[in-house]
């Protein structure tokens, strides 16, 4: 497959890889670290006119992580209990994967005290909430917790509505937990990476880990910006980057370094 940004950039886009990685091999005397790779990419427009704090998931080829290893905070519905007799019982598909489910009203009351609030979040690796309450987090946890913190809770369905359901009125619906379309969901956000449309011009999306091979970043690289800019992938969202907005600049880093360039729009060029 061709690098969507062209030969060009792919070759920058290698070297940019190999000098991030022997940069922290040169910080941690030779060895071979585990620092996450950001991909950062600026557009012409802003994605949003207003922040609605969801992460959207770009499928990628080569995992980031995997949910036996991963610690995961459920914030359901009150009560939760049907959630977590559901998901914790006995054979479920969902047993022993999550290491807390919390319902919401215990969520607000932990939220009354910020330092409490951040020492829970960093307990956990991953944050998931049911869809149907994903509304309510930015107002009970508050906007400085959401610019700050990196771990946005990922919105998940407790179960997959048929159209039979979707036709049902409010009072007529009865709760549902499937625990297996629950994992189905949990192993694709840890799989995978994401990215938050932000009001400004800049996204930052993982890529992998320092301890990945080249080929394995590059072909990473390669799907997030097709699946970006490609207009097939609209329903998923994807396909954001387009003729209306194009894309500047595409950058790599790590958390300890400066950005190194990939790929500069021509036509942004001074």
């Amino acid at each position: 497959m061709s690098f969507p940004l062209g030969e060009k950039a792919k070759i920058d886009a290698t070297k940019s890889l190999k000098a991030l990685i022997a940069h922290e091999a040169g910080a941690n005397n030779g060895s071979k670290p585990h620092e996450m790779i950001q991909l950062l990419i600026n557009t012409e427009h802003p994605l949003l006119k207003k922040k609605d704090y969801i992460p959207r998931i770009i499928p990628i080829p080569n995992r980031l992580g995997k949910i036996s290893t991963t610690q995961i905070l459920l914030i359901t519905k009150d009560p939760s209990t049907i959630y977590r007799e559901a998901l914790n019982q006995k054979g479920s598909p969902t047993e022993d994967l999550i290491k807390d489910i919390m319902p919401l009203k215990k969520i607000k009351k932990i939220a009354g005290n910020k330092k409490q609030l951040i020492n829970l979040f960093q307990d956990y690796d991953l944050v998931l909430c049911d869809h149907r309450i994903q509304h309510l987090l930015p107002g009970i946890l508050g906007e400085m917790f959401f610019k700050k913190n990196k771990k946005l809770p990922f919105m998940i369905q407790m179960f997959q509505p048929t159209p039979d359901d979707l036709k049902l009125k409010k009072q007529e619906k009865i709760e549902k937990c499937d625990a297996e379309f629950v994992k189905k969901q949990i192993k694709s956000i840890v799989k995978n990476t994401s990215y938050l449309p932000n009001t400004d011009t800049t996204i930052s999306i993982r890529l992998g880990y320092t301890d990945f091979k080249i080929q394995e970043l590059i072909t990473n690289l390669s799907t997030i910006i097709e699946f970006l800019q490609n207009p097939k992938f609209l329903m998923s969202n994807g396909g954001i980057i387009n003729k209306k907005n194009q894309l500047v600049g595409v950058m790599v880093k790590t958390n300890e370094s400066v950005a190194l360039p990939v790929y500069k729009n021509k036509r942004f060029q001074e």
